[in-house]
């Protein structure tokens, strides 16, 4: 596709065909990377912003994620315990008879 650009400063025209002589290329080759160049950087940035979108949902859903596990967590310890006072156990009783039952380290879990 050919694109044509008018009006271009005489002092940048000047630096480009330096720029383009020390690469050993034409201007038009130079100028041709540099928009090619531009227009990957481009795509790389809208790329990284997805990128850093989709990261911070993520790590939103885990923290979420994690406050609810917490809250289950304080949960289980209540009714645990309140299980053990109405049964009138002790809870360290219940924890071994887990261990035995169930092969369950309980203390491993806390």
């Amino acid at each position: 596709m050919d694109l044509k650009i008018r009006d271009v400063d005489a002092g940048a025209m000047q630096v480009l065909k330096e720029v383009a002589s020390k690469q050993n290329v034409s201007r038009n080759e130079l100028l041709k990377r540099h928009l090619e160049d531009l227009a990957q950087f481009q795509g790389i940035k809208s790329a990284e912003k997805d990128l850093d979108l989709t990261l911070r949902s993520v790590g939103d859903a885990l923290e979420i994620t994690y406050k609810r596990l917490h809250q289950l967590e304080k949960q289980s310890m209540k009714m645990y315990l309140l299980l053990a006072t109405v049964l009138d156990i002790d809870p360290e009783e219940t924890d071994d008879y887990l261990e035995n039952m169930f092969n369950v380290n309980v203390k491993e879990m806390n």
